[in-house]
């Protein structure tokens, strides 16, 4: 589980309850489940309008990653990259081929199938560019939906605010009831704005950063396997894997 996103939805709604009930509120009050009805449903299926079928497929098939720990482990994957050029520095390519078939990452079973089996360089590296390349496109059309739908919620909810304000305005001979209607009208309103800067816009921007470290990684082993190719000395290699490394990350080499 991701913390950041999971503390920063439940902590968003803490300090706004907290502040509600300051001023002498009830947050409960604020759940109001026609307006949940009328933003959060019309606002995904606007979004949908604007937005490629394998792109709406995927944003939903991207929950988890937006909420789980990122399973990228760039240190992991540099030490099997580099445990696999070792070998094959000192047994030839060849002697990959049982390792590769238990490799548990495609992308860099493809590049290492590709080599074992004898393709240049450059086309192992046309080729895995195409799959970086598309990996980018499907993730930003997917995190693009969902930033999308934080663009639209607001307005959905001035839309539901305004319906609602209709109804009331329609018992004006009924003080109480209109009262009750124009603050239920409201709440379609707060639902909107809380919809996009706390639910959807955020979520779109995590599965941005969390594709980052997806294609990172797949860059890191692309330049593994040219490493492997080129026959190039584990601890070069590894210094030039090392890079791929963020300045909050701290290097550890294998061989120290």
């Amino acid at each position: 589980m991701d913390l950041t996103v999971v503390l920063g939805i439940l902590g968003a709604i803490t300090t706004i309850s907290i502040g509600d009930l300051m001023e002498g509120g009830n947050p409960v009050h604020v759940v109001h489940i026609t307006s949940l009805i009328i933003i959060m449903p019309t606002t995904l299926l606007a979004s949908m309008v604007s937005t490629d079928g394998e792109h709406i497929k995927g944003a939903f098939k991207s929950l988890p990653i937006i909420f789980k720990k990122s399973s990228v482990n760039l240190h992991e994957r540099i030490h099997q990259i580099i445990e696999l050029s070792t070998m094959a520095r000192r047994d030839g390519l060849l002697s990959l081929e049982a390792k590769v078939a238990q490799l548990d990452n495609e992308f860099l079973k493809q590049g290492l199938s590709m080599a074992v089996d004898g393709n240049e360089i450059e086309t192992i590296e046309e080729t895995l560019e195409l799959v970086i390349e598309e990996t980018e496109h499907y993730y930003h059309g997917c995190a693009h939906y969902w930033i999308l739908a934080g663009e639209t919620s607001p307005v959905l909810g001035l839309v539901g605010a305004v319906l609602g304000l209709i109804l009331a305005l329609q018992k004006l001979d009924n003080p109480k009831e209109m009262a009750e209607g124009i603050a239920g009208a409201f709440t379609a309103t707060v639902t909107g704005i809380f919809s996009a800067y706390v639910l959807f816009g955020p979520m779109g921007n995590k599965l941005n950063k969390k594709a980052h470290h997806i294609v990172k990684e797949q860059k890191l082993m692309l330049a593994g396997i040219i490493g492997i190719v080129h026959g190039d000395n584990p601890r070069t290699l590894e210094a030039k894997l090392l890079n791929y490394l963020s300045p909050a990350e701290e290097k550890h080499s294998q061989f120290n």
